[in-house]
Order: structure tokens, then sequence, then C-alpha cells
């Protein structure tokens, strides 16, 4: 009976970790430029470049270009950005990041556009994000359901 218990919590583990996909994502901002209006909003392009890891043991490089939009002099923004990630393979994914949230944290959602190698089965697929900026550094993480 024991037996039996473990192998169906190992089972369900298993399952458990296979069924779901983080990526945590350590980005240096590389160049800000920005726009000031009258009113005090704020038109922002920012580029940055990282290291990240995933729960399957892949690590990499990605480089992201951005787009926020501040509104009406408060500290919401609207942000869009576009990454290339590349694995330790030379393996490659395409994200789009959509957030809507306090300028320095907050939640988003990435969508995968493009992928090759292991990461083509992940085209379409959108995950939550957060984020957390502290001076030129990005702290992001992100977890999916496959």
């Amino acid at each position: 009976m024991k037996i039996l218990i473990l192998t169906v919590a190992l089972f369900l583990f298993r399952t458990s970790i296979a069924s779901s996909f983080e990526l945590e994502i350590y980005m240096h901002v590389t160049d800000q430029r920005e726009i000031n209006f009258p009113n005090g909003n704020k038109y922002i392009q920012l580029e940055g470049s990282a290291n990240w890891k995933d729960t399957q043991g892949d690590y990499g490089v990605i480089n992201c270009l951005a787009t926020v939009t501040t509104k009406n002099q408060e500290e919401s923004a609207i942000l869009q950005a576009f990454c290339e990630g590349k694995n330790q393979n030379e393996e490659k994914f395409w994200l789009n990041l959509n957030r809507t949230s306090d300028m320095e944290i907050g939640i988003g959602v990435a969508t995968y556009i493009y992928g090759d190698g292991k990461y083509k089965s992940l085209k379409g697929k959108k995950c939550p994000y957060a984020v957390n900026y502290f001076e030129d550094r990005m702290f992001y993480k992100q977890k999916c359901k496959l």
C-alpha cells in the first residue's frame, strides 16, 4: 500500500512539474529615451539586455525593446515590449510583453509570438508575468501552464 501511495504521489509530482513552465529574467536597461509632454504625460523607449533561466534547466540571453506611455501625471504606465531570447543550444523564442500597471512594479501578459526548436510549441501561448524595477535593473518572473 505504501508503495502504491508513493508511486501515485511521484506521478502527481512529475505531472505538476511537467505541466508548468517558469522563466526568470534579470534585465539591465541599457538605453532609455523619453519625451515629456506639458500635461505631465511621458513617452519612453527602453532597450535592455538580460540573462535568463527556466524550470527546464535552460539558460541564455534575451534582448528587448519597449515603449512605455504614462498618463495624467500618474504612476501608472502602459507598456509594450518585444524580446528575442536564445538558449544555450541556440534555440530562439520571441515574446510580446504587455501590461498596464504601476511604472515600477506590476503584472502583465507575455505572449510567445515565434519559436524554433523546443520553443516552437509555445507559439501563441499567453503567460502571466510579474516585474519589479530597481535603478536600471528589472526582475521578471513568468509562469505558464502547459
